[in-house]
């Protein structure tokens, strides 16, 4: 009796093993940065720009300047070069209007910063984003920037990059802290929040292959995060069998 019920709880672990592995885009590899936040300051292995980010018992609080009129950031330093990851940490809205994690090329020219991509908590939604070749693309990123752009022009430009951003509903309070992981393989990047799927996108400029700089950026106050791990990653061999009915399942 006893050896039939632990091969049924054997066999109900590897059945829910197996059911979320298909919700995986990447499969994790060498740990290739960690951080638990405790000590007293960013420093050393964030580099702060902007804003103002402070530390207490693990968590780091991060919100906007004014005075700054651009969101608080800091980057993960000493910088590294990288193409597919896994990234995962926890994250919660503290009356923040966005927490963006920003992945750039330094060294790319053609789009503003270096921007190649972001994946985004908003308090109701989870967005994300090719910044190559969409938003921070230099020439859309100029053109909307331009005084004597006209409002039907912008209306253009926004419609030709509609397919390097996408947005998905969440029911979950992201003023409590949830559990956030982005996979990126190749050109898909995906989100989930607790285990489960909440954005995805597929688009050229995210299999941009020297990515050199991940960090966060804020909008408003605050946002807190903690707990931050990131991985090498290489494409889940079941992905592609399943990514039809994991995307048709977001809400948009």
């Amino acid at each position: 009796m006893k050896i039939s019920l632990r091969i049924a709880l054997l066999c109900l672990a590897a059945f829910f093993a197996c059911a979320s592995a298909t919700d995986t885009l990447a499969t994790p590899g060498k740990l290739v940065f960690e951080d638990d936040f405790a000590r007293a300051e960013m420093a050393p292995k964030w580099k702060v720009g902007k804003g103002f980010f402070t530390l207490k018992d693990g968590v780091v609080t991060a919100a906007e300047n004014p005075d700054d009129k651009h969101g608080a950031y800091a980057y993960v330093q000493p910088s590294f070069v990288f193409k597919d990851i896994v990234v995962e940490y926890s994250a919660k809205f503290d009356g923040g209007k966005a927490l963006h994690l920003m992945i750039n090329d330094n060294k790319y020219k053609e789009s503003h910063a270096g921007h190649i991509l972001r994946a985004t908590l908003y308090p109701a939604k989870v967005d994300v984003a090719d910044y190559k070749f969409g938003a921070m693309k230099n020439e859309i990123f100029d053109k909307m920037k331009d005084p004597a752009t006209t409002a039907e022009e912008k209306t253009k430009l926004r419609a030709s990059i509609k397919d390097k951003q996408a947005a998905f509903k969440t029911d979950l309070d992201l003023s409590q802290w949830h559990v956030v992981r982005v996979e990126i393989a190749g050109d898909e990047m995906l989100v989930s929040l607790d285990g489960k799927p909440a954005a995805y996108i597929k688009s050229q400029g995210i299999d941009h292959p020297t990515k050199n700089a991940i960090g966060f950026e804020i909008a408003g106050k605050a946002s807190d995060f903690k707990a931050m791990k990131i991985w090498e990653a290489t494409p889940a061999p079941d992905w592609p069998a399943h990514r039809d009915a994991v995307v048709g399942a977001l809400k948009k």
